[in-house]
């Protein structure tokens, strides 16, 4: 599909075919805005390239190749004059994002970098594992943007995703514990209560 020619915030996004990554890819293309997608080479899986050619016939623009390949992103971004760019990357590529803040600072045109957040403010939270690998990925992301001064907006919509357990189940699929309570961390994370300011 070529690209359209007219409009302008131009969107690249990253992750379109995950979970929370199609949902941003079809409001871009529903608000009118040319909305380009990166898409892997070769996806090892049928429903992720069904996904991108579902999206590909709804309007988005699909472009191969990998987050982490610098002067990949450095050409996609210059080439197709991209404003906007949107990380929707799952857990095992948050890092990637680091190659991608830098391509973007080195092209100095995009005009916002929405990060791959969607879940609780990691400056602002102190999980336990498995989950806090995850917290300091992000945050290390997070300060990189900051050092390079780009224009960002971090989303934090919490579990919105629904997955705030260790094996991923919904909360409501979790049966309270009969003979056994997993515990999370070393079980000597200390519980304390905020204090409400006076009204």
């Amino acid at each position: 599909m070529a690209a359209p020619t007219s409009g302008s915030g131009r969107v690249l996004i990253v992750g379109a075919t995950g979970f929370i990554g199609r949902f941003i890819t079809e409001a871009s293309i529903a608000e009118g805005r040319p909305t380009y997608i990166l898409v892997r080479p070769r996806s090892s899986s049928s429903s992720k390239a069904n996904t991108a050619e579902t999206l590909e016939k709804k309007g988005a623009i699909v472009i191969h190749g990998l987050m982490n390949d610098r002067s990949l992103m450095e050409a996609i971004l210059k080439e197709h004059e991209i404003e906007i760019v949107i990380s929707a990357a799952g857990g095992a590529d948050i890092l990637d994002q680091l190659t991608l803040v830098e391509a973007i600072k080195s092209v100095g045109t995009v005009k916002r970098f929405l990060p791959s957040e969607f879940g609780h403010d990691v400056d602002r939270a102190e999980p336990v594992e498995p989950g806090l690998t995850m917290y300091k990925e992000k945050r290390k992301v997070r300060r990189l943007i900051e050092e390079h001064d780009l224009p960002y907006t971090y989303i934090c919509c919490n579990s919105i995703a629904s997955w705030p357990y260790y094996d991923n189940r919904h909360p409501a699929e979790v049966l309270p514990p009969l003979d056994q309570f997993q515990i999370y961390g070393d079980g000597n994370v200390k519980v304390h209560q905020l204090a409400k300011a006076p009204i």
